[in-house]
Parts: structure tokens; C-alpha cells; sequence
């Protein structure tokens, strides 16, 4: 019972650190947040001089005009660099450094960690070349499992973490792997509902009520960005502070 308690806790504990985080990062972090909020805004500034909330049948034929996409690029970009960037703002608020100092980054963790997991996560692509047929479901849960431990070792190199034994890393990461699954969609996932929900609640509306939505879509996508790097911060922030504690015996 006791054992159970204290999961519970911590689980709470990393719970209330990541909401304090993923909302705090507005008026902490407002550069980091303005990196996808300034490009959702512009793609919305466009898409109203193209007329695209006029009426739902408009809408739908500007969904591919070049314009749009245009701004959607950027935007799209600004969204992963808001992932990465915030996490990495968080970690360099706690053990120091500046989060837009790439010359910190541990180049190599990062990117083995970045070729191993799209290499393995993908194994499943191979399996009809090799047995013309698709792979088993119980093969594709194994290779996904396989593969999210160097989720982590990418982590660690954008946090420039070059002491955490690889060791640890790859086999004693799971409980926070799981701790990450958890986080990610718990303010993603609704947000991403409200965000779609916001561009139907502009259809023909009222141009005031358009910009004010448009408005508070940009936030919300900022807020859905700062929810992804204040999950990953968060799981990995307690994966390095228990290996630091030398439970798993890596010596650190």
C-alpha cells in the first residue's frame, strides 16, 4: 500500500508540474511560445484576406490554396521547433544554460537517437518485403516498444545530458516512458479538439467574432505546443534526477 501511495503522489506531483509549466511558459517563456503562435497567426491573417470563414463551402475550397499552405509550412515548423525548444527552455532554467544555444546540444545523442528510433519504430515497413504480408500486430507493438527508449537518448542530447550513461538511457527509462505517455495527450488532445472547433465557430460569423477566435486559436495552438515540451521536460527531468540518485547502480 505504501509502494502504491507513493506512485500515486509522484504521479501527481509530475501532473501539477506539467500544467504549472505548460501555462506558466506564456508569460515565463513568451519567446519561445511566440516561435508557432506568430506563424498561427499569420496563417490566419491570411486565410481571412482569402475569405476563408465567409461561409463553410468557401472554407472548404481554400483548404489547398498556396497562400494558406504557405503560412502552414512555417507554422507547421514553428509548431516542432515550440516542442523542442520549450522542453529544452525548462531544462536550462533548471541545471542552467541558454535553451537557444545549440552549441550545447549533445549533437551525437541527439542525432542517434533520432536515426535508432525512426529505424526501429519503422521495422514494420521491411515485413512485407520479407514475408509479403503485413506485419502482426504483436510485431508492431514489440518493435514500437523497442524503439521508445531512444525517444530518450534523443532528449538527452537536445538537453545537451552527455553524463547519463547510455546504459541507463535505454533499459531504465520505462517507468518515465510510461510517465510521458501519460502527459502528452492530457492537454494536447483537448486542445486539439477546441482548436478544430474553433475554425468551425468562424464560419460565416461576424468579422469581430472571426479575429477574436483567430486570436485565441493562436494561443491555444501555443498552448498545445508548450503542453508537448512541458511533457517531455517534466518525464525526463525525474528519469535524471532518479538515475542521479544511483538506485540503478550506473554509477552516475
Amino acid at each position: 500500500m505504501t509502494a502504491v501511495v507513493a506512485i500515486l503522489r509522484a504521479i501527481l506531483s509530475a501532473l501539477g508540474d506539467y500544467l504549472t509549466r505548460s501555462v506558466s511558459l506564456f508569460w515565463i517563456g513568451p519567446a519561445v511560445v511566440a516561435l508557432v503562435v506568430l506563424p498561427e497567426f499569420a496563417q490566419h491573417i491570411a486565410e481571412i484576406h482569402l475569405g476563408m470563414f465567409d461561409s463553410l463551402a468557401i472554407g472548404r475550397s481554400l483548404a489547398n490554396d498556396p497562400l494558406r499552405w504557405a503560412f502552414g509550412y512555417v507554422k507547421i515548423t514553428g509548431l516542432a521547433l515550440t516542442f523542442f525548444a520549450s522542453a529544452r527552455f525548462w531544462w536550462c532554467r533548471t541545471q542552467g544554460g541558454r535553451w537557444y544555444d545549440i552549441r550545447r546540444l549533445a549533437w551525437g545523442r541527439l542525432l542517434l537517437g533520432f536515426v535508432l528510433f525512426m529505424l526501429i519504430s519503422s521495422a514494420g515497413n521491411l515485413f512485407p518485403l520479407l514475408a509479403d504480408r503485413d506485419p502482426p500486430i504483436a510485431f508492431t507493438i514489440v518493435v514500437s516498444l523497442l524503439s521508445l527508449p531512444y525517444l530518450f537518448v534523443m532528449i538527452a542530447g537536445l538537453f545537451g545530458d552527455r553524463t547519463t550513461p547510455m546504459k541507463a538511457l535505454i533499459a531504465k527509462s520505462w517507468p518515465w516512458l510510461l510517465l510521458l505517455a501519460l502527459l502528452l495527450p492530457l492537454l494536447f488532445a483537448p486542445l486539439s479538439w477546441l482548436h478544430g472547433m474553433n475554425h468551425r465557430w468562424a464560419m460565416a460569423a461576424p468579422a469581430a467574432a472571426v479575429w477574436a477566435l483567430m486570436i485565441f486559436d493562436s494561443l491555444v495552438v501555443g498552448l498545445m505546443a508548450s503542453s508537448v515540451g512541458a511533457a517531455l521536460f517534466v518525464a525526463y527531468d525525474r528519469f535524471y534526477k532518479d538515475v542521479g540518485t544511483d538506485k540503478w547502480g550506473t554509477g552516475k
